[in-house]
């Protein structure tokens, strides 16, 4: 074979060994990341051709919450995936989106596998020539330098795939590793990954309330509540983080849903709790007011929250304004 051939042949080995590894490195799935990949094959059971992964139903949650703690706890996909189908009757399994690192994960073989048989029938056809004895000088030193030009090569696509792995995953992977760490400098993919890696640990209730009280300000309730849900019904939540964790249900279950018995509810466990909390006092008086009509109810509970000597003054003049408007039969906009 001639210089030539030999260097068309290693470029055409070195390619499919790079789509090969490329796409071993896109798709290398993270935690979260496997965690969406499951949630988006399988079909809620109460939903109209959803995923449990895009739908905001209670039992979506549950499975998805599901799902997060066995990807934590190292099962399998197939694991995971075929004890859903067989605890919640009615889930069955979708076909994966073919998208994004997907797309890559479908795709990427086809081209490695296409590039090989390039090769092969490019091998099979092309005519072996005689070359002369100062060409084949050259081809014996060709020989020697293309098995090291060849790992060389190889070597050079791991090292670089090993730090792009090393940065997918990141530097944290534990409650310790985001210890006095100012949380607003930490992604939420990051404290993602760190709460589903930790979820028994008794410290991460703190962070499940920062991250969702972050998406909670960005208007994310669906990414919000599951954490502000775990929160509520952890045994090791100081009293604080249920009060704040039930409030911010309520609310959400009345914004988001406009579901007043389920938003009073919840409000009522904080008040059990905390019967002093003015957030949850004021917020049951909105939804009174709001969702029920019951304005006399709405209208004693306003006078309750300003009571409080602690109430700052801008708080008093919108609560004060609230219910000047309950006491004159206005409708709540």
């Amino acid at each position: 074979m001639s210089e030539r051939s030999r260097s068309i042949v290693i470029g055409c080995l070195l390619a499919v060994m790079t789509v090969a590894l490329v796409a071993l490195v896109v798709t290398a799935p993270s935690d979260v990341d496997r965690v969406e990949t499951i949630g988006e094959q399988i079909k809620c059971p109460v939903c109209q051709g959803e995923s449990i992964a895009n739908s905001p139903s209670q039992m979506a949650r549950d499975m998805m919450t599901l799902v997060s703690e066995r990807v934590a706890s190292g099962q399998s996909d197939e694991a995971i995936i075929d004890e859903l189908l067989a605890s919640y009757s009615g889930a069955v399994l979708l076909d994966p989106p073919a998208s994004g690192a997907t797309l890559v994960l479908w795709l990427a073989p086809l081209a490695a596998v296409g590039l090989g048989a390039v090769v092969i029938v490019w091998w099979r056809r092309h005519p072996r020539e005689e070359v002369a004895a100062e060409t084949e000088r050259t081809d014996r030193k060709s020989r020697l330098v293309t098995p090291m030009v060849l790992g060389l090569s190889f070597a050079v696509i791991v090292v670089v795939a090993g730090f792009f792995l090393q940065e997918r995953s990141g530097p944290a992977t534990g409650v310790a590793d985001l210890a006095g760490q100012d949380l607003d400098d930490v992604s939420n993919e990051t404290m993602e990954a760190v709460i589903a890696a930790n979820a028994d640990d008794p410290q991460i209730d703190g962070m499940r309330l920062a991250l969702a009280e972050r998406y909670y300000e960005e208007g994310d309730y669906r990414a919000a509540f599951p954490h502000f849900l775990e929160v509520a019904g952890s045994a090791t939540a100081t009293d604080p983080q249920a009060v704040t964790a039930l409030i911010r249900l309520g609310w959400m279950a009345w914004d988001g849903n406009a579901e007043a018995e389920a938003a009073i509810g919840l409000f009522d466990q904080a008040l059990a709790i905390d019967a002093s909390s003015s957030t949850a006092l004021y917020l049951k008086g909105q939804v009174l007011w709001c969702g029920t009509e019951d304005n006399e109810s709405a209208a004693a509970l306003f006078e309750q929250v300003l009571a409080d000597p602690d109430l700052s003054e801008e708080a008093r003049q919108r609560v004060s304004a609230d219910l000047d408007r309950v006491d004159s039969g206005a409708t709540c906009t």
